[in-house]
């Protein structure tokens, strides 16, 4: 990536390419700086519900004709949304470029957001939250960001919930889009065959004549906002899942490449610790992995697995006694630089892709308003120590800033306090 190109244009809108010479396609997405956390408790699912709206047609185009336009030239076509950000994208041949630009500008500007869409589009997105409800891996985790972030957008769920999504009416809808969608909170990122000047020419003809306008802010979370330690359904499932919870810093803290390690050396593949630990030599699970997502101002590392009811408490023992020995013992040289070869090497496999290049364009100008160039990751990944690993280890996994959410069966005995007791080791 060392081809990118940036113009921004009179009325704030940022145009980045990433310019791949030997490519066949181009990778372009319209970012808008507005997520699940701009949102009111009464708003909550709204930013979701307005990028499906966005498919339905504009006063030139029908549904059909916008998946035609892309499909047509053997390209792909879709969205999404998460809390601090919504993206549509296309990738396609590259020398349909200029469509790709007419037809997701058109759709991001002129949203016909038709009220008998809108009644359908509504049932079905009410079905897809029943959905997730009847999946107790997405209930334990929807509970557990409830609890982190008490009263919190952050807490609340992207699709929001029949009660927010009820009242939503054509008037509304649009409202928050022209609120939402301002070209100072908009990015056009573009990767692949490309000419930087070309890109710059669509995207000013399609959205240049935008005018500036204020957009959304979002409350920050801060030591005030809640977080409650423990939260627990029941169903009739079979199986327990757990997820651990912790509270932690945000994305521009200089800790993010040791927690990039630390995530990578405590679950994030097969290799990891709690996947050899809990589940190759004493087979309690089928499944356990660790992750991380960071916000601007905070975020949260979870562990999450789905247990045997006879074993599960052993199984989150076992757990909390890995994270332990995390914190307590440096990890060895030769761990330490397996974990990194396998990051460096995930991370620059994933970007010989325009669409990978894509995402990592716009990611970082919506939220660190520069581009994050490749190499600057890699660097921060090489100098991470064993004893950076440790000390992270023991700012992340602080008790206090600790919530066990679980989803077990109706017939399951354990109360709160065995459950929590199996943390007790931190």
């Amino acid at each position: 990536m060392k081809n990118i190109q940036i113009t921004v244009l009179r009325n704030g809108a940022t145009v980045a390419t990433s310019a791949v010479d030997d490519a066949e396609s181009v990778a372009f997405g319209v970012w808008a700086k507005v997520g699940g956390r701009y949102e009111k408790a009464a708003q909550s699912g709204m930013s979701h519900f307005l990028e499906h709206m966005l498919f339905k047609g504009t006063p030139t185009r029908s549904a059909l004709q916008i998946s035609q336009a892309i499909e047509g030239c053997g390209g792909y076509l879709n969205a999404f949304t998460q809390e601090e950000s919504t993206c549509y994208y296309a990738r396609l041949p590259h020398e349909f470029m200029p469509r790709a630009v007419e037809v997701l500008t058109d759709m991001y500007v002129n949203a016909s957001v038709k009220q008998d869409d809108l009644e359908r589009e509504r049932a079905v997105i009410i079905e897809e939250i029943k959905m997730y409800q009847d999946q107790p891996q997405s209930v334990v985790q929807e509970q557990l960001q409830d609890t982190m972030f008490v009263s919190h957008a952050l807490g609340r769920p992207l699709a929001g919930s029949e009660k927010t999504l009820m009242p939503v009416d054509r008037t509304v809808m649009l409202d928050f889009k022209a609120r939402a969608y301002v070209p100072s909170a908009t990015v056009f990122a573009f990767a692949g065959r490309l000419q930087h000047e070309a890109c710059v020419a669509c995207v000013e003809k399609a959205f240049g004549d935008v005018a500036k306008r204020k957009g959304l802010s979002y409350p920050p979370v801060t030591g005030a906002t809640n977080q409650r330690p423990f939260v627990m359904a029941r169903k009739d499932i079979a199986q327990v899942h757990a997820v651990a919870g912790f509270r932690i810093f945000g994305r521009h803290d200089s800790r993010r490449y040791a927690l990039r390690v630390l995530n990578g050396l405590l679950g994030e593949n097969m290799s990891s610790r709690l996947f050899q630990s809990v589940r190759e030599r004493h087979g309690l699970c089928y499944s356990i992995s660790s992750s991380y997502q960071l916000f601007d101002e905070t975020g949260m590392f979870t562990i999450s697995g789905g247990f045997d009811t006879q074993r599960a408490e052993a199984a989150l023992r076992l757990t909390a006694k890995e994270v332990r020995r995390v914190i307590d013992k440096n990890v060895s040289a030769q761990e330490l630089k397996r974990t990194k070869d396998y990051l460096l090497g995930t991370f620059r496999l994933g970007l010989e892709g325009t669409g990978s290049q894509m995402l990592l364009i716009g990611e970082s100008l919506l939220h660190f308003g520069r581009v994050m160039l490749p190499a600057e990751t890699i660097r921060g990944i090489q100098a991470v120590t064993a004893d950076d690993v440790q000390r992270v280890a023991a700012d992340v996994f602080a008790p206090e800033r600790m919530t066990l959410s679980l989803v077990v069966p109706n017939a399951q005995p354990q109360d709160e306090t065995a459950w929590r007791d199996t943390f007790a080791v931190l």
